[in-house]
């Protein structure tokens, strides 16, 4: 390019998203003046290397500020006269925001071979830490480069890196230590390998959880979603495995996704604090026939449980006995009834 008619450098209209800029023109006069602001470094480049690095500040141009660059013009001919060719790259230093959404499996929980989806979602933090290797490694001959550049970069790495951190990690401990799981994925391999892009995790956090298929599993049957949600926010590892076992076995000779209703109502009472259903005891029946055959007196009233509540609220509803928005409306005074007591 020609000459410019200014002889000073500048990065003046750097919009809050942008990390790299390159000065449009590579003839400079001796004498320029490069400013380069606070957040800022300069990187100067001839045939593709780069030579001087510009902290914050006015740098005049000259032998004396570009000690690599003049050496260089030394072995060509015309040093000493102006204009000089030289490409000038501005670099933000300041932190920049990235997300990511990742879909892995993980264990139910630490002592369980049972594995399960897992979604999670968050934010990283991020700023250039060695301008000429992030310059050489990621940059390459871009003229401008932004955050959902560089985002889009580093998501080629950063989820496979993050998907094998979080598959240490159980589905027990993920769902309800979201802010000890993210300190320890971030101290781990993940800060190296931005390192070797000239880039500083500066800081992760994974913002929120969701296990598909266990949420699945609550949306189907209320019967055992809600013990299912309270046992796993309050880290109850075998309740949550004898639960999905239980609804996962009877899927499986059910063959089908409701298959595991009736099957979940064994193992509920017990997580829900009732006692097991027993025989009842000789007490129970009233006095014998004539035969030795005792016989049932009429069983005296007991206060339903929700489990209960909610099987003959399902059976209503199979049988077009109610609607399906009255269904709704009731299941949920139920469940809330429940969560109060």
């Amino acid at each position: 390019m020609s000459v410019p008619k200014t002889n000073v450098i500048e990065w003046a209209n750097a919009g809050p998203d942008d990390i790299l800029w390159v000065y449009p023109y590579e003839d400079i006069r001796w004498g320029s003046v490069v400013v380069v602001h606070e957040y800022e470094t300069a990187i100067l480049m001839r045939d593709g290397k780069a030579y001087d690095v510009l902290g914050p500040g006015r740098h005049t141009l000259n032998t004396q500020n570009l000690p690599l660059l003049t050496r260089a013009y030394r072995l060509v001919m015309g040093y000493g006269e102006t204009p000089f060719k030289v490409t000038v790259i501005f670099l933000a230093l300041k932190q920049f925001k990235g997300r990511f959404g990742t879909n892995t499996r993980v264990k139910l929980s630490p002592n369980a071979l049972y594995t399960t989806e897992l979604q999670s979602y968050g934010n990283f933090w991020f700023r250039v830490s060695d301008a000429v290797l992030f310059l050489t490694q990621l940059a390459g001959g871009a003229k401008t480069l932004s955050t959902q550049d560089v985002t889009n970069f580093i998501r080629s790495f950063f989820t496979e890196l993050f998907m094998q951190e979080l598959g240490k990690h159980a589905a027990t401990d993920i769902y309800t230590r979201l802010e000890e799981v993210s300190r320890k994925i971030k101290a781990d391999v993940i800060p190296e390998a931005f390192k070797q892009r000239g880039l500083e995790l500066v800081d992760l956090k994974v913002e929120g959880a969701s296990l598909p298929l266990l949420e699945k599993m609550e949306k189907e049957d209320p019967t055992y979603g809600l013990p299912l949600l309270m046992a796993m926010q309050n880290g109850r590892e075998s309740d949550v495995l004898q639960l999905v076992k239980t609804v996962e076995s009877m899927r499986a000779l059910g063959k089908s996704s409701g298959a595991g209703f009736m099957g979940a109502l064994f193992a509920i009472p017990q997580m829900l604090g009732a006692p097991p259903q027993q025989y009842p005891p000789p007490q129970a029946y009233g006095p014998q026939s004539a035969g030795g055959t005792p016989q049932p007196t009429a069983p005296s009233a007991q206060a339903k449980t929700p489990v209960e509540k909610l099987r003959e609220l399902k059976q209503m509803l199979d049988e077009g006995l109610i609607t399906q928005e009255e269904f709704d409306k009731t299941k949920q005074q139920i469940l809330g009834e429940f969560k109060k007591s």
